[in-house]
């Protein structure tokens, strides 16, 4: 990966993990995937006033926050989304899935990213 991609904002490195998806680089499309995640996270963290030091935390306390287990409907959107990303960063390091099982998240996670950008204004804070 470039030094370039690594600069991306999160939304345009979606297309580059896309793109690289479509052209069967599995390894690198889920690195950039996960980049795309975890700078999702961080800048939540951010609108919301968390601390963004762990993305797992971030996830937890975002479901606390919108409904989670603190309100009994025991939901774990957040925490969902941070795990299929912490599995494509996996996948990145270590290849531990096969081809098949990398459609699911190559098609929630961008979705999922693309809805909290729409969210969130330009500055990071609640619309």
């Amino acid at each position: 990966m470039s030094v370039r991609e690594t600069e991306m904002h999160p939304l345009q490195a979606l297309e580059a993990a896309e793109r690289e998806f479509a052209a069967g680089n599995y390894v690198d499309s889920s690195r950039i995937l996960w980049q795309a995640t975890e700078a999702t996270f961080t800048m939540m963290a951010k609108a919301h006033g968390l601390n963004t030091s762990d993305t797992g935390e971030i996830a937890e306390a975002l479901d606390v926050r919108h409904g989670g287990k603190s309100s009994g409907h025991n939901r774990y959107h957040y925490l969902g989304f941070y795990i299929s990303g912490t599995l494509m960063r996996d996948h990145a390091d270590m290849d531990v899935l096969e081809d098949y099982e990398l459609a699911g998240p190559h098609r929630r996670l961008p979705e999922f990213i693309r809805k909290c950008y729409r969210e969130f204004d330009n500055y990071g804070s609640a619309k």
